[in-house]
């Protein structure tokens, strides 16, 4: 069943190239692309990494195609229902504060005259040698094209809840310090209060979420591979991460030209639960009849083939297998016959590990998160 997609997939390739890159301007584009990078140029981390010629082809494209390159406010103002979204827009992020963002890509993006967005790893900026430093952010604090945001304060998996805390409220209590931490450290560099957020690893689960949308924030980013639709939560905003061979200009495309699918509910719900225990996944999706070749997608277990119930809108798989991946982005795509193009949705599941009673002891089976290296910070990229 997992292998029912693979054919599928491929021909889904060949059609967005044909049908959605060749005409854009007869498509409905009233969607937005949330690009994301990391580190530009770095050879020794080629999964995070961008040669900045790859990167000034993505740029070029976007100029010589008409892109509308946005600020993050503008797209705040877009999900908040205050501004229209125009076609072919775009949001450039940039996650951890690396060097080579100053090094490498600001020339470039200075060239293009594109506002960008950049989450800082507070603990690590202006400390490491791989960071920017305090200097060079200040001379970034000038241009009115670059706009900040928080990334945490010690970039640990928050999302997963680690052995050795007892209780939620443990677990909550350790959240909410590095967060704090980190908005001290970001208002003492920045000079104000952070409005825009990215999770760290793009992980998040109910805990993290109701924190962070509880801070202030306008905007908190995921690194959920889709696009955003107005009727996109404004904390769990999803982007397509262009790192590695996913940074290659036939990707990027497809990337611009992937619209989203409104999902009006889905089951599993986001974040902790004992995946174990999982035997279905469910969506609901308006105008169903708009797509065909409809597909749902688990990381774990690859492309499956889903019953769709047309009448109820409902797509659905079975889970025969039990799911024991830490973390599964799980995901709907289509084909929209009105607009020609590939349309998808995807959110995240954590498993949540089962406290048992053992000697009149509380004890968690897990692992316990590694602190980061911040000398050789290296992420794991778990796109699908």
């Amino acid at each position: 069943m997992r292998h029912f997609f693979i054919s599928f997939v491929l021909l889904s390739l060949s059609i967005v190239t044909l049908s959605g890159i060749a005409h854009p301007e007869d498509r409905n584009n009233n969607y937005i692309t949330i690009l994301l990078y990391h580190k530009f140029n770095e050879s020794r981390s080629p999964t995070t990494s961008i040669s900045t010629e790859l990167f000034e082809k993505h740029l070029r494209f976007l100029r010589d195609n008409n892109y509308n390159v946005i600020t993050p406010l503008e797209l705040y103002d877009m999900l908040q229902g205050e501004r229209p979204v125009p076609p072919r827009t775009v949001l450039i992020t940039i996650d951890d504060g690396y060097r080579s963002v100053y090094t490498e890509a600001y020339p470039i993006l200075k060239k293009y005259r594109f506002p960008f967005l950049v989450f800082l790893y507070m603990e690590a900026i202006t400390r490491y040698p791989d960071f920017m430093t305090s200097n060079q952010i200040k001379e970034l604090l000038l241009d009115k094209n670059v706009f900040w945001g928080n990334h945490s304060y010690s970039h640990a998996r928050f999302a997963r809840w680690p052995e050795g805390l007892k209780n939620k409220e443990e677990y909550m209590k350790w959240i909410k310090s590095d967060h704090e931490r980190s908005v001290r450290a970001f208002k003492r560099l920045i000079g104000h209060r952070p409005y825009f957020f990215a999770y760290p690893y793009g992980e998040y689960n109910r805990e993290y979420y109701g924190i962070i949308k509880s801070a202030g924030y306008q905007l908190a980013f995921t690194q959920d591979p889709a696009p955003v639709s107005k009727n996109t939560n404004p904390y769990l905003v999803p982007r397509f991460a262009l790192v590695g061979s996913w940074a290659e200009m036939k990707r990027f495309r497809e990337f611009l030209q992937t619209e989203p699918i409104d999902v009006k509910s889905h089951f599993p719900d986001f974040g902790l639960m004992n995946t174990s225990e999982i035997k279905e996944v469910r969506f609901v999706i308006d105008k169903i009849d708009n797509y065909k070749n409809l597909g749902i997608y688990i990381s774990e277990l690859g492309w499956l083939e889903p019953v769709v119930d047309r009448e109820r809108g409902i797509i659905k798989v079975k889970i025969k297998e039990e799911l024991k991946r830490d973390v599964n982005r799980i995901g709907i795509t289509g084909f929209d016959r009105n607009t020609g193009r590939w349309a998808r949705s995807f959110y995240m599941i954590i498993k949540r590990y089962i406290t048992v009673q053992k000697d009149s002891t509380q004890k968690r089976k897990g692992r316990v998160p590694k602190k980061n290296n911040a000398h050789t910070f290296e992420k794991e990229q778990e796109f699908f």
